[in-house]
């Protein structure tokens, strides 16, 4: 005898299992490329706070300490150290080189709180320049104006007599200031001229005797 199973009825067939999702694969990221960029990274910023600092910290130039007239000496007291920030229109003389300028002639007049550059100064060869010669011109009261004499003044060089002896004929002169000595106890002071190389011997022979008188001749002559 054969037993024959009937389905059941009002239960529905079991529902097939959902599919499970796929994963893509990781991508591994190389631990090189990882190295390599924090060092990228870590050299960026250090160039950039060198740039920074470069462009911004300030340097030890020569600076002016007291004033120094044209024609003078520049002495070692006449000059300080001073901070200066970089800039591209002024090039200042680095403060290890001060004595570069010290014992030579400044061609222009200094002032303090100005900055030294390396084209400020000149050899003392260079005053007086080609076809001068440069001259002391002794002078007392009465062979010069009472008001004081300013380097690069220019200047007339001017017969004088000599102990009320009649002034002898010569031509005069065009000459320039360089220095003025102070006067001594005799109330004679050296004008140190530079005159034409032509008339330097001579005038020096008449100074030397007191022939030589100065006029001051205006500036933009």
């Amino acid at each position: 005898m054969t037993t024959r199973v009937q389905p059941l009825r009002g239960v529905p067939d079991a529902p097939p299992p959902a599919p499970v999702p796929l994963r893509p694969p990781r991508r591994r990221r190389s631990k090189l490329l990882v190295l390599l960029g924090l060092v990228l990274s870590a050299l960026s910023a250090a160039g950039v706070v060198w740039v920074f600092r470069a462009t911004d910290e300030a340097v030890a130039a020569v600076g002016v300490a007291r004033p120094v007239r044209y024609g003078e000496v520049i002495t070692a007291d006449a000059l300080r150290e001073v901070q200066v920030r970089p800039d591209p229109g002024v090039r200042p003389l680095p403060w290890d080189r001060r004595f570069d300028v010290v014992g030579r002639t400044s061609p222009t007049d200094l002032q303090p709180g100005e900055i030294v550059t390396p084209d400020a100064v000149t050899d003392p060869a260079i005053v007086p320049g080609a076809g001068q010669q440069l001259i002391g011109v002794p002078v007392k009261p009465g062979q010069l104006p009472a008001a004081p004499l300013q380097p690069r003044q220019p200047i007339l060089l001017v017969p004088a007599g000599v102990a009320g002896t009649a002034a002898e004929a010569w031509a005069p002169v065009r000459g320039a200031v360089i220095s003025v000595s102070d006067r001594d106890a005799t109330s004679t002071q050296v004008i140190d001229v530079v005159v034409p190389e032509a008339n330097g011997v001579q005038l020096a022979s008449r100074a030397s005797a007191g022939g030589v008188a100065i006029v001051v001749l205006p500036k933009d002559r």
